[in-house]
């Protein structure tokens, strides 16, 4: 071969280190170039990284047959290339399995430059061993070029993507969306480790166009979503949206433009269950389903324990691949090689000193054992600004895994005045902050009472980028977050502890996160940081006032947090500031309980509410019963508000007026059908309303019977509307996902950690 060509990529193939070269190398044989390839135990391999037999074609149809050997050589100084004496042992090894029939083939794959030169000298000698047919070299240059040249081996190590120029492998288009990806990983991608997850992952994506990452925080899903996303872009050619809601994922989604993926990072919740994002998304699945059959792909992530929480509210029949394509990251699942892979990556990558690092090297294998073991702890020890006070011994290291989140807060307690300053201004913006830095008068007093200034701000977010924080370029600008979710965790609480602070936090935070984390009664509750004092209720107040109620998710979020975390105290006080707030409630139908309505309840618990803003909401619901087959009015959170003689009115009239003419109405509803939504959601709010009016009427044999007539009748209506539907579109994939062969190492990954 000759020398680096001008248009070829520089992938920095070095920065991998032994193994992952040696997996990348088995990913090309076995994936690209679709040989049947076994690898083999790295300490017993007898010559041989890895062996196949049988016929290789190469891209000019020419072919060989036989046994093949193939051996990796990594190397840390590539630049020199591969030599003949470098070899010495590997032409011994050779030799011997030539003799015995195992090598007609020879290839060696290596991470170093191989000049033209060089591979000549190599093939003459390989080539005069008795037994051995051909000598095929994979240099540098060669294995950058079948990166450049396969997206399929992009997608399957996505790691590649942090080693090259990605506007050499992308448009112009697509790479301003991949890099948008990998600002927010930061330097991440370089240290993707492709673990079982991963591939379980893709496999989804590729055959269901969905899948769902379930892990406990810090285990890697955003990584992994992030690496299917720059997969889809490059592959695929999806455009890539990553989207906050279920009404942005229906503004982005376009039938006539079907190719995009959308990903959605914490579907349903944060820290804990978002019951409005959970609802609003069951509603949306029937327009996910559509947009997958047509050719769309979709991520979601989410805490496992918040997604076990939100499941039972979840319509999953109107989304099945939710259930078939859930992949559960579980840290304790992880295999010790794919633990010590991400391990090495970090420390080798990292930034920290070569001393540091020959110090940890002995107790790395004992930090990747550790149950407690995340990705994050990872990426924290290979970054000098994590580990400025740690010792290296097994006690300091031990506790440095086990207890991430309050080692953060101890480090947040180090920080001077300004670092501290910095990352407040990034949270009083909910985690964004555009750059150049503009501040907002009550930003500017936050800064004074920690006794920063601007000018420090900007100097501390540089200091503390790629370490507490990342500077990424989204929509147009450059912007400011955290490096990780977990740090603004760690800072929520480390102002939530401090009362001095309380007013930077409530200042602060998006009010999606007050509204769970906060409480203004004396109650215990998942996930509750700071229970708001009555001399902060204004202050929160005012907050509330900026706060947007359109839209069935933020009103449902404002409802929660009035009445299930706030007392009569607040209540009054809120009332006294927005003294037609309660005549502006307007109930609408609901199959759960409409938030207005909520709110309204609770004021009458209270005795806040006047009687005429009572006569008001009776009315509603008898309207609404009738009207709209609507049934709040049975729920007993609901009757508290009516007295006997206005429930039995409503009764009777729902039994007049409605039960006995539901065939007409069936018969409607049948008529209404445009042919493009789920018939089972077509019928959904009047199948729910029949199930209220059979607990409703429980004790009248035959209205009883007559319902449960009318939802014989609703399920025939939906088999026949079903079956005027076209058929599911099946797309078939011929592209699997392999996963690199595991094997068994006695040679420790870490060998060449401090090199």
């Amino acid at each position: 071969m000759t020398g680096q060509s001008n248009n070829i990529i520089d992938f920095k193939l070095h920065t991998l280190g032994w193994k992952a070269f040696q997996d990348l190398s088995v990913t090309i044989m076995s994936d690209i170039l679709g040989h049947n390839f076994q690898s083999f135990y790295d300490s017993h391999d007898g010559g041989r990284d890895g062996a196949f037999h049988g016929t290789w074609i190469d891209k000019q149809n020419g072919t060989k047959s036989g046994s093949f050997t193939v051996q990796c050589k990594f190397t840390s100084y590539y630049k020199e290339g591969i030599r003949v004496a470098d070899l010495k042992d590997d032409i011994e090894k050779a030799k011997r399995l030539a003799s015995k029939g195992l090598s007609d083939h020879y290839v060696l794959f290596t991470n170093a430059q191989l000049t033209g030169t060089q591979d000549e000298l190599l093939r003459e000698v390989f080539e005069n061993i008795e037994g051995i047919d051909s000598f095929t070299s994979y240099g540098k240059e060669r294995i950058s070029q079948i990166i450049l040249e396969s997206p399929r081996l992009r997608r399957l190590v996505p790691r590649i993507y942090g080693l090259g120029d990605l506007s050499q492998i992308l448009d112009e288009r697509a790479g301003d969306q991949a890099k948008a990806i990998l600002d927010s990983l930061g330097d991440d991608i370089s240290k993707f480790v492709l673990t079982n997850a991963f591939n379980k992952s893709a496999k989804a994506l590729v055959e269901h166009g969905f899948v769902l990452l379930l892990g406990e925080p810090a285990c890697g899903k955003s990584t992994i979503a992030a690496s299917l996303a720059l997969g889809a872009l490059d592959e695929w050619g999806c455009a890539t949206f990553k989207v906050c809601s279920s009404d942005d994922f229906i503004k982005h989604w376009n039938p006539n433009d079907p190719k995009r993926l959308f990903w959605v990072d914490d579907a349903f919740g944060a820290t804990q269950v978002d019951w409005n994002a959970t609802f609003t998304w069951a509603r949306t699945f029937s327009h996910m389903k559509a947009a997958i059959r047509d050719g769309a792909k979709i991520i979601f992530t989410s805490r496992d324990y918040i997604y076990k929480s939100a499941k039972g509210s979840l319509k999953e029949t109107s989304l099945p691949v939710i259930q078939s394509s859930q992949v559960v990251i579980n840290v304790q699942d992880i295999s010790a090689q794919e633990r010590e892979q991400i391990l090495y990556n970090h420390i080798k990558l990292g930034n920290q000193s070569q001393d540091y690092k020959k110090k940890l090297e002995p107790f790395l294998k004992g930090i990747a054992n550790n149950n407690e073991f995340t990705p994050e702890i990872a990426r924290r020890l290979g970054d000098p600004f994590f580990t400025q006070s740690l010792n290296i011994n097994s006690f300091a290291l031990a506790k440095f895994v086990d207890n991430p989140v309050q080692l953060l807060i101890d480090i947040l307690s180090t920080l001077d005045k300004q670092n501290v300053a910095a990352l407040a201004v990034i949270f009083m913006r909910a985690g964004v902050l555009p750059s150049p830095i503009v501040l907002s008068e009550s930003e500017s007093n936050a800064l004074r009472l920690l006794g920063g200034t601007i000018d420090g701000v900007i100097s501390a977010l540089k200091s503390l980028k790629n370490s507490l924080t990342l500077l990424t370029y989204e929509d147009g600008q450059n912007v400011w977050r955290y490096k990780h979710p977990s740090i603004r965790d760690a800072f929520a609480q480390y102002v939530a502890d401090d009362i001095e602070l309380l007013e930077i936090y409530l200042t602060g935070s998006l009010l999606d996160k007050l509204f769970q984390e906060v409480a203004c009664a004396d109650i215990k509750i998942s996930g509750l940081k700071v229970i708001v004092p009555e001399s902060h209720f204004q202050l929160l107040i005012s907050r509330l006032q900026s706060f947007n109620r359109s839209g069935w998710r933020n009103k449902k979020s404002f409802s929660d947090f009035l009445t299930k975390r706030c007392d009569h105290r607040f209540l009054s006080a809120y009332l006294k500031s927005n003294p037609d707030f309660l005549d502006s409630l307007k109930i609408s139908r609901s199959i759960l309980l409409d938030s207005d309505l909520e709110i309204l309840t609770k004021y009458f618990e209270a005795g806040l509410l006047s009687d005429e803003q009572r006569n008001k909401t009776v009315q509603s619901l008898h309207e609404l019963a009738i009207n709209d087959l609507d049934t709040q009015f049975s729920r007993d959170n609901v009757k508290i508000l009516l007295t006997q003689d206005e429930f039995l009115s409503i009764k009777s009239d729902v039994k007049d007026k409605i039960i006995v003419n539901l065939e007409e109405i069936i018969d409607d509803l049948s008529s209404d059908y445009d042919d493009e939504s789920d018939p089972e959601d077509h019928f959904s709010d009047l199948s729910y309303s029949l199930g209220d009016y059979e607990n409703i009427y429980l004790d009248d044999d035959e209205i009883f019977t007559h319902l449960s007539t009318a939802k014989g009748w609703v399920e025939d209506e939906v088999k026949e509307l079903t079956k005027r539907i076209k058929p599911e579109h099946d797309e078939t994939y011929d592209d699997e996902t392999h996963s690199v062969s595991a094997h068994k190492t006695d040679r420790s990954i870490f060998d060449d950690v401090a090199n």
